[in-house]
């Protein structure tokens, strides 16, 4: 999956805000989506900046997508964000989940990523099939040890 949009001095950029992001993931989430007669709503606000490891971020957020994607039926599946001082809370939730115990695994591989960016990945279910994906994280720089980079590199 190719994460890189066309500025418009036609030089590759990547998304500036996760509503960019989530956008760009459930478009190519679609074509599954509909054979499955789900779709997708994007409610992020468009005013969260992404600060964090971004291509790590992309890899976390597309596989618990496609985890609803791939175990939903006939479900609307939304996607929501709130940033509470630095930690970025997404949450993904699907209306009619059919195999809760293969979300389980796929959130599994998810949450390796996840810890590479200190975040941490919730799994929230109940018996009118409603599955709940919470995936929280910093929003800041982290150098390869994982710990908080000194230089805060806030752009618009």
């Amino acid at each position: 999956m190719n994460m890189n949009t066309v500025s418009e001095q036609g030089s590759p950029s990547s998304p500036k805000t996760i509503f960019q992001l989530v956008k760009l993931l459930a478009a190519n989430a679609l074509p599954s989506a509909s054979r499955s007669n789900s779709f997708i709503v994007n409610e992020v606000p468009s005013s969260i900046q992404i600060i964090a490891d971004e291509n790590i971020m992309a890899t976390v957020l597309s596989r618990l997508l496609y985890s609803l994607v791939n175990h939903s039926e006939n479900s609307c599946i939304r996607i929501t964000a709130n940033e509470y001082d630095d930690i970025v809370f997404v949450h993904l939730k699907s209306t009619r989940s059919i195999n809760n115990d293969a979300i389980d695994n796929d959130l599994q591989s998810a949450q390796s990523y996840a810890k590479k960016m200190n975040g941490n990945i919730g799994l929230n279910k109940d018996e009118a099939k409603v599955t709940g994906i919470v995936f929280s994280f910093p929003n800041m720089h982290f150098n390869t040890a994982g710990k908080q980079s000194r230089t805060e590199a806030f752009t618009t």
